[in-house]
């Protein structure tokens, strides 16, 4: 680990500040709930007219050090829980030990069995209350109250997230309007790699929600966290074993309206328990799904023809898709604590994987080239992650020591992916109406299957993967100056090694080598086009005429045999056939790349009174990086072969130093009200393959391609203003947000002039020159209704709600009329336009309605989210956007003995589609179905 010069004066800090702190006793102890043993986190814990205090931590543990001997009033509270305080004496250089237990607080006459929905709620508020920061938690209970299929789908529920989905699953999440790849993601603390070939966004469908102990969104960065994290930090909480043997066992089959299938299944099972004195924690998770993600599929281009008079906007291409998608999930975690003393270890591990296999019959209208085409593609892709984490924290008279050491390592690998194309030329009549809409385009087209031939066949693999190794070393120590001015200062180092590949492999037929095949068939082995080409009829699935779908607005026709092409690769990529061939363009998109970030930070927690928390600080980061790629000019030759021309090996790196300093201030107006504010910088590095000096010439389309190895890093203010009101009912929280992004990066069209290539249509990513914002505010309520009578008392609320705005600026890159001289060139007016930033929308909306009566448990919850901007076009006409969309849920749940419990969900009950569309919503760019589906399952807790 690289030491600096800034960590040897912090070490020089902390060894004067400890000494100075040591004359002086300590007060400890775990916190629990009186009825049921379990640890509450987030119970605060003050000693009553000072400064000194703190909050129970995950395992319900808290640690006052550094108290001055003497008398003091210890007050203990947790949200929902009746206060306690009892007199403590504090004795110069001893440890004190006080446990307490707190009862669940009651309406005056009435009797209140508090439920794990119940608890589970009073624990996620009571953690976001107790954190220094601005922080969502959402709890074990309620993860498992929802019918959520991922972990992605669980963050969805929060104020101020939204979540990109794909086959109708949520995949990455998107925080304040901030697209996945300006997130941080964590399990534990410690950063999950990217799974993405080319951001550095991670998709989270490989997460099981039942894994979970909770996880915690922090909106406001601490300096003693990673700083590239612009939206906010996902924190994934893996728990530890709580004391005594307790074994869960979930199982569920399901029914998947799309397909009218009953083969749907999870399952999982955790087991944990405390050995030696309690000492060791043992914990074992394991999950296994199986889901049916299929979709019926439309997808549309367009043209965007801008005169000084007007607009038009043609359809350009028309995509009609039946996807069939079962995704199998596996999941298995273990933690392994042991403590001793005034010391502890943990270790865990955590294993997520999905497997998909993605069938996609495809008929594409491709008004632009003036053919139709029909294309299956039949491949395998697994998503996997596995992360390794040890860390220890040892109390060494005043001084706090901790560390930690972990490797992770998240892989993409699609081992086989075939897709076959036909085409029908000329197959339009003339009288096509382009200019409204593309539900008019099926009409205008021919179906001549007798002139419709196999075009080419394409087999791809590829494997991106990305190991993370971290070293992290943190310091800290109390300090007091009196009574009513005491804190905490903390002190750390991480280093982070980054290593990351991706390569790309593709053999296909060239442009006409089934060609010959037909041309040199003298058996009869095919039926073939008048120009003795491959019919399309050799492939079709005889069985099947066609598939309406899209609530029965298109139809495919013909269906094509997955199982006949797939034998022809199979035939034709034997040993000793030569029809598929290597094709070396897609090497291009190959890359290599390292990185290593140096962070050193410091910060100190004041605490003013019982009211006043002040915590200024910075962290230091060097960011080191190194990628390696080619240049390269694809070309495909009379023949129909590829190659490159002028290949050569490029490298290329970054070094960079970023200071960023981080405020936060909490004052607690009441015992019922506090106010947070917060003003921190941040920063986003690059995507990976934006910075990757690659480039692709391609002279026969007259287009340049190339990544850009000198792109700047974004640097981000934060500005974050909360209030929140609580009491034993629940929770009531306003906040506001404001940020300043400099240098966001774009991806840029525009036209290269002058030079070798003058003309040629240059697509690279580049930085903005003007800052960007987003501003918004967010609500939330979380309570119950206890406090009503009879059966009104089991009634329980969740609701927030969102909206934000963004402005950031885009290319506005026009050609205008040609100049009356020689050469008689084109006006090229290069400007700029503002709009949304990618990813943002309007507003978010999240409600939960509940009821809780004895055994039974019942949730119906809705999603509602508005529009976002998905695409950037030339002009404003051409911008795409998600459309808005509501999607509601129900979760039923009956107790049938003790540890013993059924369940039903009803997922997305509206058939909520996802759509995007360009411009206004008369364009549709995309629409996808997938029904609803429902999960029946048992829970059995011992």
């Amino acid at each position: 680990m690289a030491f600096h010069a800034p960590a040897l004066k912090f070490g020089a800090i902390l060894i004067a500040t400890s000494v100075s702190s040591v004359a002086a006793g300590n007060l400890s102890g775990t916190i629990r709930d009186a009825t049921n043993g379990n640890s509450l986190p987030g119970a605060n814990i003050v000693l009553s007219g000072t400064a000194f205090g703190s909050a129970a931590d995950r395992d319900g543990v808290y640690r006052i050090p550094g108290i001055p001997a003497g008398d003091y009033t210890m007050l203990v509270s947790y949200i929902g829980y009746k206060a306690t305080s009892l007199p403590i004496t504090i004795v110069e250089d001893r440890d004190i030990q006080q446990n307490v237990e707190l009862a669940f607080e009651v309406v005056a006459g009435q009797e209140v069995v508090v439920t794990a929905q119940l608890a589970g709620q009073a624990q996620a508020i009571n953690q976001q209350l107790a954190s220094n920061t601005i922080v969502n938690v959402v709890s074990a209970d309620r993860i498992q109250e929802l019918p959520d299929q991922n972990a992605a789908e669980s963050l969805g529920r929060l104020p101020g997230i939204s979540i990109e989905r794909d086959a109708g699953e949520g995949t990455k999440v998107v925080i304040r309007g901030l697209s996945p790849k300006f997130n941080s993601i964590t399990v534990n603390g410690e950063r999950i790699p990217s799974t993405d070939p080319e951001d550095r966004s991670v998709d989270l469908s490989m997460i099981s929600p039942e894994l979970l102990a909770g996880i915690e969104v922090f909106k406001a960065l601490t300096p003693d966290m990673d700083a590239d994290a612009v939206g906010g930090t996902v924190n994934f909480v893996i728990r530890k074993a709580p004391a005594g043997l307790k074994t869960t066992t979930r199982l569920q089959t399901g029914y998947n309206s799309h397909e009218q299938e009953y083969g749907q299944y999870k399952g999982s099972f955790s087991a944990s328990n405390r050995l030696f004195s309690d000492r060791l924690g043992i914990v074992a998770t394991g999950s296994v799904q199986r889901a049916n993600r299929s979709s019926d599929l439309l997808d549309a281009g367009y043209l965007v023809l801008v005169t000084e008079e007007d607009t038009e906007i043609r359809v350009n291409n028309l995509n009609l898709g039946d996807r069939l998608e079962i995704r199998e999930r596996f999941g298995a975690s273990i933690a392994l604590d042991y403590s001793w003393g005034d010391h502890a270890l943990l270790y865990t591990t955590f294993w997520g994987r999905t497997d998909r296999n993605d069938l996609r019959r495809r008929k594409r209208y491709r008004l632009g080239s003036f053919y139709v085409e029909y294309d299956l593609r039949d491949r395998d892709i697994t998503n996997h992650l596995l992360t390794h984490n040890v860390s220890g924290k040892h109390q060494l008279g005043a001084l706090n020591l901790g560390w930690r050491l972990s490797s992770s390592t998240s892989q993409q690998d699609i081992p086989f992916s075939h897709t076959a194309r036909f085409r029908e030329l000329d197959p339009f009549y003339n009288d096509l109406i382009e200019n409204q809409g593309p539900e008019l385009i099926p009409q205008g087209a021919k179906n001549v299957l007798e002139n419709t031939f196999f075009k080419d066949s394409l087999f791809d693999s590829s494997l991106v993967i990305d190991r993370d190794v971290t070293a992290q070393m943190d310091f800290s120590v109390p300090f007091k100056l009196g009574r009513f001015l005491a804190g905490k200062l903390k002190l750390g180092l991480k280093q982070r090694f980054k290593d990351r590949e991706r390569d790309n492999t593709r053999y296909w037929t060239s442009h006409f080598g089934i060609d010959d095949l037909g041309a040199a068939d003298t058996t009869g082995q095919w039926s073939l086009t008048s120009d003795r080409k491959v019919r399309i009829s050799n492939f079709t699935d005889q069985d099947v005429l066609g598939d309406e779908f899209l609530n029965g607005r298109y139809l495919i026709d013909p269906l094509l045999d997955r199982d006949k092409l797939n034998d022809f690769l199979q035939t034709y990529r034997a040993p000793g056939e030569d029809l598929y061939i290597l094709d070396p363009t897609v090497d291009i998109d190959d890359y290599e790349a390292g990185e290593t970030i140096y962070a050193q930070y410091a910060m100190v927690e004041l605490k003013l009174g019982e009211r006043l928390m002040f915590m200024p600080g910075v962290r230091f980061e060097r960011t080191v990086n190194n990628y390696r790629s080619i240049f390269g000019n694809p070309f495909i030759d009379d023949e129909g072969a590829a190659s490159i021309s002028g290949l050569t090996d490029t490298t290329g790196g970054q070094d960079f130093i970023d200071l960023l300093p981080m405020v936060h201030l909490r004052y607690r107006l009441a015992s019922w009200t506090d106010l947070r504010l917060a003003a921190t910088k941040t920063l986003s590095r690059p995507n990976y393959f934006n910075l990757v000096p690659w480039r692709r010439v391609a002279r026969g389309e007259s287009t340049i391609e190339q990544g850009n190895p000198e792109l700047k890093h974004t640097q981000v203010w934060n500005y974050d203003i909360f209030w929140s009101l609580y009491n034993r009912l629940g929770l009531f929280t306003l906040g506001m947000f404001y940020k300043e992004l400099e240098n966001i990066d774009y991806i840029r069209n525009s036209r290269v002039q002058g030079g070798e290539f003058n003309g040629f249509s240059l697509t690279e990513p580049v930085n903005t020159d003007r800052a960007s914002t987003v501003t918004g505010w967010e609500v939330e309520v979380q309570t119950n209704f206890k406090f009503l009578p009879g059966l009104l008392s089991g009634i329980v609320l969740y609701a927030n709600y969102s909206q934000m705005e963004s402005e950031t600026f885009y290319p506005l890159f026009l050609i205008g009329p040609r100049s009356p001289d020689p050469p008689f060139s084109p006006t090229v007016i290069d400007t700029f336009r503002t709009g949304r930033m990618p990813g943002q929308v309007n507003y978010i909306g999240n409600f939960t309605l509940g009821y809780d009566l004895g055994g039974f448990t019942g949730r119906v919850s809705a999603v509602f989210q508005g529009s976002s901007l998905g695409t950037v076009g030339r002009v404003i006409e051409g911008d795409g956007f998600t459309a808005a969309f509501t999607r509601w849920d129900i979760a039923l749940q009956q107790r049938i003995s003790k540890g013993f419990s059924i369940y039903l969900n009803l997922n997305n009950i509206s058939n909520t589609s996802e759509s995007t569309f360009l411009s206004v919503q008369s364009f549709p760019t995309r629409e996808e179905f997938f029904g609803w589906s429902t999960d029946l399952g048992f829970r059995f807790n011992f």
